[in-house]
């Protein structure tokens, strides 16, 4: 039952966390990766997003590949599709590992322009923090390639009301 009501409503990237805030521990089954829950996304939708954002990080621009296989790279759902979220471009953004936990944990998200918005509850001192994080306040997302699908007002106005946390940063004075 836990393992359902995690794939109905949250993003598979927040499973492992949510377990771990309950002491729950899910044991793989034999089944799951049969199950019809998680059949319900659009297989093809990662390759269409990653190629739209030409296999770059929307946010901070990583393209790490492992002779031709990108690695680290991810389609992430702005409206989760456990939220009538469809599997489309105009629903995606490519980010990297890091990136796509902080935007589904809600200290990352995407504003008007296209813009790059940081939580201002979000903590970090160290030199990683401040560049791969905090510096991202309000620079503008990269991509999607011309021809492409951006993401829609609809599901940025959706991800900001729903999942980001509190007001975004000022961009950081120039």
């Amino acid at each position: 039952m836990a393992r359902v009501l995690l794939e109905l409503n949250f993003p598979p990237s927040l499973h492992g966390d949510l377990c771990e805030a309950v002491d729950l521990e899910l044991e793989p089954t034999e089944s799951e990766q049969f199950s019809a829950v998680r059949g319900r996304g659009d297989p093809r939708m990662r390759g269409r997003v990653l190629t739209a954002y030409e296999y770059q990080c929307a946010f901070g621009g990583y393209d790490g590949r492992i002779g031709t296989l990108p690695v680290g790279l991810e389609a992430a759902h702005v409206r989760w599709w456990a939220f009538d979220g469809p599997d489309d471009v105009g629903n995606g953004l490519c980010l990297c590992s890091l990136h796509h936990k902080l935007f589904d944990k809600g200290v990352l998200g995407i504003g008007d322009s296209h813009r790059i918005l940081v939580s201002q509850r979000f903590v970090g001192h160290s030199p990683a923090a401040r560049e791969h994080v905090i510096a991202l306040a309000g620079r503008p997302s990269i991509g999607p390639q011309p021809g492409a699908s951006p993401v829609a007002a609809v599901h940025r106005s959706w991800h900001t009301s729903q999942v980001f946390h509190g007001s975004p940063r000022p961009a950081p004075a120039a």
